[in-house]
């Protein structure tokens, strides 16, 4: 391969990676030089500046540098500053990057002139769809079924960057999942930049519920999963299909606060007790669901008081795992107009960082006690590539990640008895598979 993929962010953006990188080897890219394609996110300040060490880096090898991606649609101009920097393609154009690439002669196997650096500008008019030709390195491919997000929270500048919410036709959907399987996939991530609005914009409308049985009805695929769904999108059918048994038992349900007060300055369009009213309709659903959420801290204007109400109240959820971001202001946001107006106090530095680190403690304590339930149980696994010399990566339905004893083949079907090391990892040892058994 004579390129270099270096994908940063959520799943969706690996997603898009991922079929960019196919899409370019089914070209038969022949670079002259070594092109590096850096996908970019800009959810965070932090994730900015990751990008462009990445992409010093890439400069100081002497790579042609091609970046895309969300930083690369919100800043172009700033990127395009960056030594080694030859192209920025903006999320609206990545679907042409192919084409791009072959105009400025990069597909050519002879010596070509480098091409000037260009800032593509395209603002999400008709957008194409980047989605994998085949199930290429990943054990468990990530189908992306919808882009953009039209929501307004405060804090966010992903509708800046990723435009309108906008559906992939159920028949697509099916199409490319079976294609997968066909490709030897056994699990399939489905993904989107606000996933419980697909099929809003669709003629005739459809809800994820019903995309969720066609996929059930229509393909092969063994075990789909769910990435992040908001809150108010868990329809009640939604929420019965966790139960079944191709569906993993597995529910990432964002939060931001379970402060009323903060949730309201945030845009956030539900209240505590309806978060509270969804996870425990997950929960009793599906009692071996690992249930996650994302959780902010140090939101402008959060008071001592309203921290301590949002750990309050995720203490006491049935959730597995969390996710801990401290805020970062990001441009042409609400938030960031209330902290240049002074209408939100900034939350000191170090105070925000205290109460992050808290959140990422309690949220280690849910997942070792929710680890704890299944020691001794048997849970359907799939295998994963790598692993410690004489073990083998496995990842059950629940979203367990497992050393299991012994060399398997990645994207296996194994049941394996959980237990807990010294150290809080999670071992086991696999048994025979019974295609009859429950995931958990």
């Amino acid at each position: 391969m004579a390129f270099a993929l270096y994908n940063f962010g959520c799943r969706a953006n690996q997603a898009d990676g991922e079929a960019l990188a196919q899409r370019l080897e089914s070209e038969g890219l022949a670079a002259p030089g070594r092109l590096a394609v850096v996908n970019t996110c800009a959810v965070t300040a932090e994730a900015e500046a990751e990008a462009r060490r990445q992409i010093r880096q890439l400069e100081r090898a002497g790579a042609r540098v091609l970046v895309t991606g969300c930083y690369a649609q919100r800043a172009p101009e700033q990127l395009m500053r960056l030594p080694g920097v030859e192209w920025v393609i903006s999320n609206a154009e990545k679907a042409d990057i192919p084409k791009i690439l072959r105009a400025a002669g990069v597909f050519s196997s002879a010596p070509v002139k480098p091409a000037p650096a260009a800032v593509a500008s395209a603002r999400f008019a008709n957008p194409g769809w980047l989605l994998p030709i085949h199930s290429g390195s990943q054990t468990r491919p990530v189908l992306k079924v919808q882009e953009g997000c039209g929501q307004g929270c405060a804090f966010c500048i992903i509708p800046s960057t990723r435009g309108r919410s906008r559906s992939l036709p159920l028949e697509e959907v099916v199409d490319h999942l079976e294609r997968l399987v066909a490709e030897g996939a056994r699990e399939a991530v489905l993904s989107g930049i606000h996933l419980g609005h697909w099929g809003r914009d669709l003629e005739p409308r459809r809800t994820p519920a019903a995309l969720v049985e066609a996929i059930l009805q229509q393909t092969r695929i063994e075990q789909l999963r769910l990435s992040s769904i908001e809150p108010m999108d868990w329809s009640s059918r939604l929420i019965e299909l966790l139960a079944h048994p191709r569906v993993a038992p597995h529910a990432h349900v964002p939060l931001q606060s379970g402060s009323r007060s903060v949730l309201r300055r945030m845009r956030r369009r539900y209240r505590p007790q309806d978060y509270e009213q969804k996870i425990e309709a997950i929960h009793a659903a599906a009692p071996a669901a690992a249930i996650g959420a994302d959780v902010m801290a140090g939101f402008p204007g959060e008071s001592a008081a309203e921290f301590e109400e949002n750990y309050s109240f995720i203490e006491q959820l049935p959730l597995s795992y969390l996710h801990v971001f401290p805020f970062s202001e990001r441009p042409g946001t609400e938030a960031e107009a209330g902290l240049q107006t002074g209408q939100w106090p900034a939350v000191p530095e170090t105070e925000k960082q205290a109460r992050a680190d808290r959140l990422r403690a309690l949220g280690q304590q849910k997942q070792a006690a929710f680890a704890a339930r299944f020691q001794g149980r048997p849970l359907r696994c799939l295998t994963l590539k790598g692993g410690a010399a004489g073990t083998t990566q496995a990842l059950s339905g629940n979203y367990l990640k497992i050393e299991v004893a012994g060399d398997y083949a990645a994207n296996q079907w194994l049941m394996v008895t959980v237990k807990t090391t010294a150290e809080g990892k999670l071992a086991g040892t696999a048994g025979e598979f019974n295609a009859g058994q429950p995931p958990a």
